[in-house]
């Protein structure tokens, strides 16, 4: 490289070359002469790494040195060169600069090689990568084909296109014809809406789905789900019972105290108070206590019981499902609905079928027609024949051209003439499909309803224990809470009951006692009266002798 780059410099250095290129010869070859101490001084820093390996350890320093003495010269060459030239040349002084601080370290350190002068060592020599070959300029290897090789009168072009023409033309009355059948068979079948891959897809219902497999099969893992979510149930259903009960017994018990109460007012209402006394005390405070504490327990059970209720009713649908994907395959196949369809009903099924792939298969055989017939024209090319005819027979040379068409012609017309049979009898089949399908449309509805609800039935199982799990933690918290406030109830009672016994034995004791009372003397009856008795009035004690 450097010695092609030193007779490009003696090249610019000529005097003709110096005229022709005027001002721009002085950068260049200011240029040229920077790569030739760039890649000189790269060519030393090569000779330096190759002594290195060669353990020359004093030719390697003078190498390196050479090679940074020559980096420096293409710097200086390097002004006003662009940024990018710039950053190569830091590039380069850090890798050479580096290497030859490191190896005249080493040398005068370790090593202690004598240096010797650069001239002394065998000097670079380049070498050829490359091996010019004449080249000639005939050989179509080299040059390529000849581009006049396809150069045809201007007479034949004209031909050529009128031939192209007519070929469109006939293209465009078959495309014509094809599209006007399609069109009409499009929305023929979009009317009857009829699917040729779900009208016969019975196999479907012979088979459990994919997704209700994925579920049997997490649950077959899992044999104690369904029993762990009635055990569960059971244990919040305990709970629950259990916090009910501790509620009501605290409840009864208020209601009963509260009837002690007022007969022992009702009591005290018949005894007038002496003068002085106190007035009755009111109830005990703890009892007020514990019926506000019962009041808000019994508010969170009722609003919990809401919630109990409808866990209880989720896991009774949700139960039987899960049962059912626990157990065996061949229950949940014959779970899912199923198609029950006569001999008459399948031959119904048959039929509409075939006439179906009939339709499909018109379809098939007419792209494929009009495939054929797009490169066939793509590919007919008279050009050869178009020179040498004479300009007189161009038309009947068309005509003889053309009629390679004919065949193809009288396929796609047979194919669009046969599309109005083919309508008529899926008419007719699908006229006695319709009760099938209306059949079939009932059991697809109930299948994938069937499917969705063993689906939904596993997905709810997680949160039907996670719920039942949560229930029963509060119930459990509920049920510590309402025990120890039916002690407090049971002794906050004992206690208004023993107040009532001691006030009632306080009031009776200040009442004054009850004053004695002599018996009536009975009244002296009339004469008729003793008469009527049969007494005499001489049988009655005077009257002084009544002490009254």
């Amino acid at each position: 490289v450097v010695d092609y780059y030193k007779e490009a410099c003696r090249a610019l250095e000529n005097s003709e070359t110096a005229s022709l290129l005027g001002k721009i010869q002085k950068d260049w070859k200011k240029l040229v002469q920077m790569k030739i101490y760039y890649f000189a001084a790269v060519a030393h820093l090569h000779m330096g790494k190759q002594a290195e390996e060669q353990q020359k350890f004093g030719e390697r320093v003078i190498y390196f040195q050479s090679a940074l003495d020559k980096l420096n010269e293409a710097i200086k060459l390097a002004k006003g060169q662009p940024e990018t030239v710039q950053e190569a040349l830091r590039f380069t002084m850090d890798v050479i600069g580096g290497k030859y601080n490191s190896a005249k370290k080493d040398n005068d350190f370790i090593y202690h090689e004598a240096v010797p002068a650069l001239d002394t060592l065998q000097s670079v020599k380049g070498a050829p990568l490359v091996k010019a070959l004449p080249v000639n300029p005939t050989d179509p290897a080299v040059t390529g084909p000849d581009i006049f090789a396809k150069l045809v009168p201007m007479a034949a072009h004209e031909a050529s296109s009128l031939y192209s023409e007519e070929k469109a033309k006939l293209l465009r009355d078959v495309m014509a014809k094809i599209e006007a059948k399609n069109e009409v068979l499009d929305q023929f079948m979009d009317s009857m809406q009829l699917d040729p891959e779900t009208v016969d897809n019975l196999d479907v219902y012979s088979h459990i789905p994919p997704v209700l497999m994925e579920k049997c099969a997490a649950l077959s893992v899992r044999p104690d789900t369904v029993k762990n979510l009635v055990q569960s149930m059971q244990v919040l259903s305990g709970v629950f019972t259990d916090v009910e009960a501790s509620l009501k017994e605290i409840r009864d018990l208020l209601e009963e105290d509260e009837a002690q109460e007022r007969k022992l007012q009702e009591l005290l209402g018949k005894i007038p108070p002496p003068q002085g006394s106190p007035p009755p005390p009111s109830p005990s405070p703890g009892l007020a206590e514990v019926s506000k504490e019962c009041s808000k327990y019994m508010e969170v059970h009722e609003k919990a019981s809401f919630t109990n209720t409808e866990l209880h009713k989720a896991m009774n649908l949700h139960i039987g499902n899960l049962r059912l994907l626990s157990g065996p395959l061949e229950q949940v196949r014959a779970a899912l609905p199923s198609p029950a369809l006569t001999e008459d009903d399948k031959q119904v099924l048959q039929n509409l079928k075939r006439i179906l792939d009939k339709v499909q298969e018109m379809r098939d055989q007419r792209m494929s027609l009009e495939q054929q017939l797009r490169e066939m024209i793509q590919k007919d090319d008279i050009t050869t024949s178009l020179v040498t005819a004479d300009r007189s027979e161009m038309k009947k040379l068309f005509e003889e051209q053309l009629k390679k068409y004919d065949q193809i012609k009288v396929y796609l017309e047979q194919n669009l003439a046969a599309q109005e049979n083919v309508l008529k009898a899926l008419t007719d089949a699908n006229v006695k499909y319709a009760v099938v399908r209306k059949a079939l449309a009932e059991v697809e509805h109930k299948w994938n309803t069937t499917v969705q609800t063993l689906v939904a039935s596993y997905e709810a199982y997680e949160d039907l224990m996670k719920k039942s799990q949560e229930g029963k933690d509060f119930y459990t918290d509920l049920e510590g809470k309402a025990a120890k406030l039916l002690e407090k109830a049971r002794a906050a009672c004992q206690a208004a009951e023993a107040n009532r016994q001691q006030l009632l034995e306080k009031e009776l004791k200040k009442q004054p006692p009850p004053r004695p009372t002599a018996p009536k003397p009975a009244l002296q009856k009339k004469a008729p009266e003793l008469e009527a008795v049969g007494l005499d009035a001489g049988d009655l004690p005077p009257l002084g002798s009544v002490v009254l």
